[in-house]
């Protein structure tokens, strides 16, 4: 499985399986002849308890799995107008800790300390080692809601999240600044989500170094529940009827034609070189 898009195999898209449906991606052409196969979390998530929203405790889960996520560009506060660094701007910021006072929100994340000399953000508490993937989705389980920082992208978890009833704030990285609300042209940490089309209440989409839209996200996320969703290409029925297409399809004929453009192609070339031998 090929987690970028674009093609990988030697013998083209329809050769390479992809986990999100790269076609219905406005903003780029690489992959949109993929084989899509997507996954499932189906099985994995349902066997987790959807905990009521009055239940859970005002927790934001802070989608960063690396501290370096928080002095990129894509950081969803990182600041283009200011003179600091990008370590500067977050041991100086007091987004967390303002909003953990005003609107009693408690911002909980794990990731790797892969930044020498850089504290987590003030306001994160980071929550004990998480020894397997049910100890994570139970913290995940009981949060209000996620908040992506700008990366990693094309990550399950934005999914796994949905499909355990909590809402995802997504980062817009990118936008053409002369037409910032043309969502044809922006590029989002999880641009699958994006271009399902979901929003609010179920997805925020928030353009990066907007504060204040952030801010208004987790305040909503915080007092608006969702109910458990999984979208229908995610279904389990779903994924093995592609799977049964894959496996069933006989692929020679086509891998006999690519194979024959390649040679052509590579004959072409090296007739070419021959051409410009002295």
């Amino acid at each position: 499985m090929h987690f970028w898009n674009g093609a990988e195999h030697p013998l083209g898209g329809a050769f390479t399986l992809s986990p999100e449906d790269y076609s219905t991606w406005k903003t780029t052409a690489h992959g949109r002849n993929n084989y899509y196969l997507g996954y499932s979390l189906e099985r994995t998530c349902m066997k987790a308890p959807y905990i009521p929203h009055a239940s859970r405790p005002r927790q934001a889960y802070v989608f960063a799995k690396h501290l370096k996520f928080f002095i990129e560009r894509d950081y969803f506060l990182f600041d283009t107008h200011s003179f600091k660094s990008g370590e500067e701007q977050v041991m100086e910021s007091d987004f967390y800790t303002r909003l953990q006072a005003d609107a009693n929100v408690t911002f909980v994340s794990r990731m790797r300390h892969d930044v020498p000399g850089l504290d987590i953000p003030k306001g994160i508490e980071e929550v004990p080692h998480m020894p397997n993937r049910t100890a994570f989705v139970q913290v995940l389980g009981g949060s209000r809601v996620l908040l992506g920082v700008g990366n990693p992208p094309m990550s399950p978890t934005p999914w796994e999240a949905l499909c355990l009833g909590v809402p995802f704030i997504n980062p817009i990285k990118n936008w053409l600044r002369e037409r910032p609300n043309d969502r044809t042209q922006w590029l989002a940490q999880h641009d699958g989500v994006f271009f399902l089309g979901l929003g609010e209440p179920y997805v925020y989409h928030v353009k990066v170094g907007d504060r204040i839209g952030f801010e208004e996200a987790i305040r909503k996320a915080m007092d608006t529940p969702i109910d458990r969703f999984i979208p229908a290409q995610m279904k389990m029925s779903s994924l093995i009827d592609r799977t049964r297409h894959l496996v069933e399809t006989d692929w020679r004929p086509m891998a006999k034609q690519q194979l024959q453009r390649n040679l052509g192609e590579a004959n072409v070339l090296s007739q070419d070189e021959d051409d410009e031998d002295p």
